[in-house]
Formats: structure tokens, sequence, C-alpha cells
């Protein structure tokens, strides 16, 4: 192998992979440089090549143990590596604050797990055993003989936290979508906790949001929870005024309340959410929450607020903000209404709560980029190969980040990132989980869209998802949809993280719909999410109709796609026609056809069965078209009938499905 080769392999920068269409594709060693520039390696520099290749290969056999040190709390083994002929010395193994020392005589009769040879020097990996060790990230000491060395020891559960292994509904929405029952034109927490209640009396037990990550409070429009400004921070426009504490005895805010301004936004009745608008009055009311909280509040709230601030420091100085202690007032209050909805929720007998959503990353332009530069590449955005979807392949605009520089600080980012994403949720999706093993790398190359895998650390971004949701009591959901490595599938498995399904997607080799009973088991399964669109849109073809008139696609195209959906239509009547007695057809109305597949699919073994608000509220516009930007106003579109109406609306569909899956039926 010539160095230049040796390096893509250690710096992770792919070889090949598996078109949709089975086809193998090799990528050209052009394309390769490109990636490894990107991480700021010149190529042509063959001393710099010979450096890092030294770094990543042999500099690791020369030291006792990685700096990142991961034991496996099934076998609690550590791996020490040393010269063979160090066999013969004393070996401590130290955790300070736990005041737990492990000591041997030798290094003899353990097995050796692998070895290398430096300048004809054999060097060996040795496995020591342990005691029990509580989960976490430990500093320690590792020393043989006179060598010793400072790092830090993850104790790594097999699985991520887990909840009862029975079969549970419930919902999911984007919550800016939710009509706001205070009239100020956004989904906030206080909906939330209206959706708690109804989803407490159906007896579902979780709710799955969007990302609910900060967005950029001075560009507005810019409302794409997927492109976010920081995904370690909350949007404010969640915040619910009343709800805060802040809010009683307010003049100034009452005033605001009944302003012309406040009115027009409470009488507005617009099917998409004007952010300017709703932005400039929620701001506004902000302002008066946090004018009477610097004039009235108690000692004891201004020390939570300066505990909070304290505790969050790394975040929360990410914001760079010309008022700080507003911004973090406002990310104060978020915080402690997201975690009061989880209560609720816990408090109300839901056994999960609130699911979380993390984005994949982060826009290149917003704070979260700015602070952590450094561990990102250069020019390179993160997307996805070709695929029918998108023939052409996606570029999501997502600076990348550079697999090398994440391991900096014992993966500090992504800890800090991981951890703040499970506080004050009962479970955590990770938006694109093949993330944590591979990434594809967009770069434009002679004007011309270009491309190749890149491979993270898995072992250690999967042992921080492992580690994180035992510190917060908070399971784990692997978007998986799209060409999946089979190692990524097989380790989210034996790891207890369910993955995710769309049932549109879950077909046979012949087109049908695959059988409940082969439906998979740890598993999220939807009917839909933000990403296709809502079933009576999708029923009725409305979404065709609307990509033909934003003109997405020409008239050839539609009468080919109304086609196809006609043919998709007939698999999902001899589908449900398994497992209903109903005589539907083409004609049938789009809710009753719900109904019946919603019922049908409770009926699987799929531990976790989410039903879409979206649907349940009959929408026909999507919120989102992929691969749309301004073509069409995404993350915009409200829902027409407040939560109680559409849980009254379909009370009977609800019913069915819980007793269905309650196993009463």
């Amino acid at each position: 192998m010539d160095a230049l080769s040796q390096l893509f392999y250690l710096h992770g920068i792919g070889y090949e992979f598996t078109k949709y269409t089975g086809e193998q594709v090799i990528f050209s060693e052009d394309t390769r440089k490109r990636a490894l520039q990107c991480c700021g390696v010149n190529t042509e520099d063959e001393h710099q090549i010979a450096q890092l290749n030294y770094q990543l290969d042999v500099a690791p056999w020369l030291e006792l143990a990685p700096d990142t040190s991961l034991v496996n709390l099934t076998d609690n083994l550590f791996y020490i590596r040393i010269d063979e002929r160090q066999r013969d010395l004393p070996v401590a193994i130290t955790l300070p604050k736990l005041n737990v020392t492990y000591e041997r005589a030798n290094l003899h009769n353990l097995a050796i797990t692998g070895d290398y040879y430096v300048h004809g020097v054999r060097y060996i990996e040795v496995a020591v055993p342990l005691g029990a060790i509580p989960v976490g990230y430990h500093q320690a000491l590792v020393s043989v003989g006179e060598q010793s060395k400072e790092i830090q020891l993850w104790a790594t559960p097999e699985k991520v936290f887990q909840v009862d292994d029975t079969k549970r509904t419930g919902l999911s929405l984007q919550l800016y979508t939710v009509k706001n029952k205070a009239g100020l034109g956004v989904g906030d927490f206080n909906d939330l906790l209206e959706l708690c209640d109804l989803c407490a009396q159906q007896h579902m037990d979780y709710i799955l949001l969007n990302p609910l990550h900060l967005l950029f409070a001075q560009q507005s429009e810019r409302a794409s929870p997927y492109s976010p400004n920081s995904r370690a921070l909350l949007n404010p426009l969640y915040i619910c005024v009343e709800l805060s504490a802040d809010a009683k005895n307010n003049p100034q805010l009452d005033a605001l309340l009944h302003s012309d301004e406040v009115k027009a936004l409470f009488n507005s009745n617009e099917q998409f959410i004007n952010y300017e608008k709703v932005s400039a009055v929620k701001y506004t009311l902000f302002k008066a929450l946090f004018s009477h909280f610097e004039a009235h509040a108690s000692a004891s709230r201004r020390d939570e607020f300066a505990q909070f601030c304290k505790q969050n420091a790394q975040t929360l100085t990410t914001l760079n903000s010309a008022n700080p202690t507003f911004d973090y007032y406002l990310q104060w209050q978020a915080k402690l209404q997201l975690s009061h909805c989880q209560q609720h929720c816990l408090n109300k007998g839901m056994a999960i709560g609130l699911i979380n959503d993390l984005a994949v990353g982060c826009a290149g332009d917003g704070v979260e980029y700015q602070s952590q530069q450094s561990l990102f590449s250069d020019n390179a955005n993160v997307g996805a190969p070709p695929d029918p979807w998108a023939q052409a392949g996606q570029n999501w605009g997502l600076p990348a980040l550079n697999p090398q520089q994440l391991k900096n600080d014992h993966f500090a980012f992504y800890r800090s990132l991981i951890s703040a994403n499970m506080q004050g949720v009962g479970g955590l999706r990770i938006d694109h989980v093949m993330a944590l093993r591979r990434l594809w790398w967009c770069f434009e190359n002679n004007h011309t869209q270009d491309g190749c895998y890149v491979y993270y650390p898995f072992e250690h971004l999967l042992a921080i998802l492992k580690i994180e949701s035992h510190l917060n009591q908070c399971i784990v959901i692997g978007e998986d949809l799209g060409i999946v490595p089979p190692e990524v599938k097989h380790a989210l498995a034996v790891s207890g993280i369910y993955s995710n399904s769309l049932f549109y997607f879950e077909k046979q080799h012949d087109g049908e719909f695959l059988p409940l009973q082969e439906l998979p088991k740890h598993c999220l399964i939807m009917i839909a999410n933000h990403d296709v669109p809502p079933f009576c849109g999708w029923w009725q073809t409305d979404d065709l109709d609307i990509k033909r008139k934003y003109q997405l696609i020409d008239d050839q195209q539609y009468q080919q796609q109304l086609h196809e959906r006609q043919q998709e239509k007939q698999r999902l009547l001899r589908f449900i026609q398994l497992h209903s007695a109903e005589q539907l057809s083409e004609t049938s109305d789009a809710m009753c056809v719900y109904g019946e597949l919603a019922k049908a699919l409770a009926h699987s073994e799929t531990r976790l069965f989410a039903l879409q608000l979206d649907d349940l509220d009959k929408q026909t516009y999507p919120v989102n078209i992929p691969g749309t930007n301004t073509e069409y106003p995404n993350w915009r579109r409200v829902l027409t009938h407040s939560s109680n109406a559409i849980f009254k609306n379909n009370a009977s569909t609800l019913a069915a499905v819980n007793s269905i899956r309650k196993g009463y039926e």
C-alpha cells in the first residue's frame, strides 16, 4: 500500500460504496484527495503524509492506552499496549474519583488481542480484567512499571437505556404547526402540554417532536429545524409567554397582549406561518418578561437562573450575543418549559414522554459552527449519494465534521451535543443515524458536484449514545432510512437502538408492502413523516398537484407519477384487505382508508407505532418537500384544527388503535 492510500484508509476516506441499483462505485483518487484536502492535508506533500500516517498508525502502539479508552461493561476488559518484553512489569489502573485501583503483578496469562511491529520490536495489546465500574466517563491513570499515562476511561453498557419490551403507541408532530391557543401564530410548550393530556387520555406513551434547535432570530424566515443555528440550544419561539413566572402581575406584558399588533396576529388564520411577524411579536413579549424578571425576581429565582448559566456556560457562551443575559434568560425559560412538559407526561402515566429529534448537522454560518470551527472540514458539506428520489444526489449545505478533529478533548463536542439533546426528554431520535459511521461529503469539483463517503469513529460515538442514554434515562431511535451499511444496522440492533421505518417504504422485492409479521420489531414505524406527503394528500394525489403547481415537475412527469401512485394505492388496498373486513376502493374517503391502515399496523409486533398529527388533521399540503428551498414554503404550514378538535374527530380510530396495541381486542 502506498503512503497516500494508507492515509486515505487511516483518515476514513472511503474507497467504494454500493449504489441503490446494486452497482459498486469506486471513488476516483482525485475525489478522495479532495476529501483529504478539505481536512487540511496537502496531498502533494510526501513529508506531511508520512507524518500523519505515523501519528494515526504507529504512534498509538507506543502509548499504554488511547487517550479515550472504552471498557465494555459486559466483560469489563481494559486494553493495554506494551512492548512484549514488558509483560513482567507490575500494572496499575487507578480511577481517583472512584477511589479504586486495579493492580496486577504482571501481564502474563492474559489474552493478547492484537500486535504490531515497530522497528523490529513487537508491541502487543493485552486484555486486562477490571472489576465493576459505574456507567460514565472516568479519569484514569494507567501505569506499567515506570511508564504511566493519564487517560479517560469510558465505562460503556452493552445497550442504550431500555423501557419495558411491550407495544407502545405515540404521536408524531412538528410543534410549530400546532394551532396555538394563545393566538401568537406558532405552536408552543403550552400547546405541547395540552397534547400531553390528550395523548395520556388515549393511553399513548410518547410524543415525537421535530428538532427544537435554535434557529436565526435575526433571519426569522430561515425556518428549517434541520439546518439550525445551534443544535445544543433551544428555539425561544416555543416559549409560552403565559407559562412564564414573569407573566404574572406584569402590566407591560398585559398592555402588549392587548396591542393592535398582537391582536392582528391573534386574528390571523393563515395557512403558512409568517415568521417575520411571529418573531417580532414574540420577542417584544419576551423583552417584557425579561424586564419584569430583572425588576421583580425573587432571590431564589435569581439564584436558579445563575445556576443555570453556570451549568450551561460552555453552550451559552457560543451565542456570542450582544445582550447575553437576555438570550441566556430565554434559554432558561425554554429549558424549564420543556422539562415541565416531560414531567407532565410522566405524571400522566406516559412511559416515555417526549422524544427529541437531533438534526444531522448545523448551518455553516451559525453559532455552533463558528464556536467549533476547528472541528469542521473546509469546503465540504454533507448530503446523500444518488438514490431513486434524487438521481443527482443531495447536498444539504451543512458543513462536515472532520473525523480526526472530532476526537479532540475526549470527544467533548459530541458528548455535550448528545447530553444537551437528552435533557428534559425521555427519548432521542437521531436524524440520519448513519452519520455515526459514515457521511456523504459533497464538494464542488470543476463546477460539478462531486462526493464520497467519509468514515467516523463509530465505536466512540456509539459509546457516547449508550452512556448518555443511561445518564439521562433516555431511549434512542436511529433514523436509518436509505442506504445503511450492514455493520451499522447490526450495531444499532445489538445496542438496543430502535430503527425507524416509514410504511410507504416497507416493500418486498415485487413492490408489494411487507406483511405485518415481517415488519421489524425493535423499531419506530410511522405511516408518514415530515419528508413525505401527509396521508390524505398522498391518497388524493394532492402532493403531485402541488409539485406541478410549484413547477417542481412538468406535465409528463406528473402523468407518470400519477400512474405510479395508482399502482401504489392498489398495493395499499391489497395490504389493508389482509387485515380488514371493510370494502375499500380507490374512490374511498382518505380518512376511512387511513383508519383501516392504522388499525392494521397496530396489530404488528413493532414496538413503537406513531400516528402523525398532520394525518389526523387531514392535511393535504406537505410540511416539507425534500430538494426544495425557496421554491415551496417548507416548515411553515400550520394545522387546520385545534389539538382538541383533532383528537375528538379521530376518537374512534384512536380508541381502536389503543385497544389493539394494548391487547384488549
